[in-house]
Formats: structure tokens, sequence, C-alpha cells
């Protein structure tokens, strides 16, 4: 299926529309913009659907201090918490069938490691290797090398984990966190994405992973998922599974996942995402180190995953300028930018 996909940043900068294959994604901000995030959130327990399941993602570099290996942000983390109880809270008024998914990124818990070790974002690696797959001239000394770095960025983002459940639980939500990773069969790196149309496990993988987080939400729990490091597609090298990467294959491969009678009966459907994220929107560079930064207001993503800034201001006529977002703001950053996150199957 080609994916049509439009962003809508709104005149403030305040909140980014995605519509893809009916779902519906919300940018948020969690800066200096928290109230208007709550208010935003907390008004969809109001409305009552048949099927509503809502993905969160939030930014690692929201509740972390990305620039100082393994640092909390306590004060951001704490909002969050508070947010997602209140969400709770206002959903259990209107039936079993409101849930929330949780799925962070690993901010300054990984992305040291991660880039220490030279472990890239699995996504981004499928897509340069689509040309020789699968790689087999990898040395005994680089596997295990990088099997060291696996291990060492899977024990740090844990530790992130475990402190956002581990919040969640103070307010009063019963959060389970789920790692992904070495702990679901055939997962790999690259999620869901295709390689050359070759056929591997990897979806299989996927759907396990969506089935685990069915089963916690069927209980009452709230699940709290984690970007990771994990095998690549060939099952010997490591690589990053990143948060976006995970909410990409989980609203995809959802519906299919959880079995025909629950599809067909559309009662655990995920209906929206919504990403918060530190910065007022998408912007030409980032607006915390460049003056210079502007905000981009309307975007197009195609269905190769090339992004383009819409100029609809003005007139009747429109204006395409393909966007350079391959890479990430953040020099820790492993996962890649705008393009790896909102990149197709």
């Amino acid at each position: 299926m080609e994916l049509v996909r439009k962003i809508i940043i709104g005149v403030d900068g305040a909140a980014t529309f995605l519509a893809v294959h009916s779902l519906y994604f919300f940018l948020l901000i969690i800066d200096h913009n928290r109230a208007r995030v709550e208010g935003i959130l907390n008004l969809y327990p109001k409305q009552k659907m048949k099927n509503d399941i809502t993905i969160l993602k939030i930014g690692g570099s929201s509740i972390t201090d990305k620039a100082r290996e393994e640092t909390l942000d306590q004060a951001s983390l704490e909002w969050f918490a508070k947010l997602i109880a209140s969400y709770v809270s206002a959903s259990t008024t209107l039936g079993p069938n409101h849930k929330i998914i949780v799925i962070h990124g690993a901010g300054s818990f990984g992305h040291h490691s991660a880039k220490r070790y030279g472990l890239r974002c699995g996504k981004s690696v499928i897509l340069d290797e689509s040309t020789s797959y699968p790689r087999s001239d990898v040395s005994d000394v680089d596997l295990q090398y990088q099997m060291e770095g696996l291990s060492k960025t899977r024990h740090s983002v844990q530790k992130l984990n475990s402190a956002v459940v581990g919040a969640l639980l103070h307010h009063g939500v019963n959060a389970v966190g789920i790692s992904p990773g070495m702990n679901i069969s055939s997962i790999r790196a690259h999620g869901a994405t295709k390689c050359n149309d070759e056929v591997d496990d990897s979806h299989q993988g996927m759907k396990l992973l969506c089935q685990s987080i069915h089963q916690s939400l069927e209980a009452g729990l709230v699940p709290v998922i984690h970007g990771d490091a994990c095998l690549l597609y060939d099952g010997k090298r490591a690589g990053i599974l990143g948060g976006d990467t995970l909410v990409e294959g989980i609203a995809t491969l959802w519906d299919e996942s959880i079995g025909t009678a629950a599809a067909s009966a559309r009662l655990c459907s995920i209906s929206r995402v919504i990403f918060i994220t530190d910065v007022a929107g998408v912007f030409t560079a980032d607006p915390k180190s460049d003056e210079n930064a502007v905000l981009i207001r309307h975007l197009k993503v195609d269905s190769t995953g090339e992004v383009h800034a819409i100029n609809d201001e003005g007139g009747s006529a429109q204006s395409e300028t393909l966007l350079d977002i391959s890479g990430s703001s953040h020099a820790h950053d492993v996962t890649g930018g705008l393009k790896v996150s909102s990149g197709g199957y």
C-alpha cells in the first residue's frame, strides 16, 4: 500500500498534524508549551470512540539531558508521568476500550554507548545496504565488538525504561516495561522495513511484540516500550531499533497481529499517535543552536520517504522544496533524521 502523508504545522508552531493510513498523528511540544500539550492530550479521553488506542511517543531528549550520559531531566519526567496519570484516570470512566501505549526514546541513555561502538539505526542500515543483502564480510572481532556494544547499550536504555515506569507507578499508573530487543523472538533493528522485497522474519518479530503489548492492555496495564539495541537483519550484527521505527511498525501491523476476529470487530485498533518533543515544530535547523532556524509550517512526505517543504502562503500557487533531513542535531543521536523516522515500508 502506498503511503500518502501530509504534515501541517500550526501557525504558532504548537502542533503538527499528520495523517497516515487513517491514523492521526500529532507532534506536541514539551518545552515551553506544557499547558497546551496537556490540554490537547486530555481532549481525547472525553471522546467516546469504540476503538480508541493511543500511542504516545516521547523523545528521549525530552526527558533526559542528551549531552550528559545517563542523566535524567527529572522535572520533565515528573510532568510526563503526571500527564499520563491524568489521561489514564480520565480514560477509565469511558470503558475498557480506551487504552494507551507509551513509547520513549533513549536520550542520553543508550545513544552515547551506541555511538561509542558504532551502532547505527537499523532502518538506515538496511536502506544503505539494499544492494548487498545480506552482508557476510564482517570479521569475528568486529562481531564481538558489536555484541559488546549491544549489551552495554541495552543495559543503558533499560535503566531509562525503569525510571519511566517507576515515575508512572509513583503516580498510580499500572505501568509495565516491555523491552523489545532480545526478549522478542526474531525482532530486528530495522523493525519491519523490507530490503529489496526480501522476506525475513522481522515482520513476525514485530507481530509478536504487538501481541505482547495487546496482552498487557487486555490485563489493564499500561505498556511502556523503549527504543533498543538488537540484532540486524542478518541475525549477527547489532543496530538500533529506534522509538519512531517501533511506532511505525506497531501502528502498521497492529490489526494483523492481534488476530482476524479482533481486527474485524475494530474493538482494539490504534486510532491515533501523539509525539511529544522538545522543540516547537519542524525547523530548517536546530532552533536551540541556530538563531536563523525557520519554522516549516507545511510539509509533504512522499511514498519514498522524501520530505518536501510546501510554500503556499501569499497565493494559490504552491511551490515545493526538497529538504535535507537525513541527520540529527544531537551529537550523540544514532537513530537518524526525520526521513528515517518517517520512512515507509
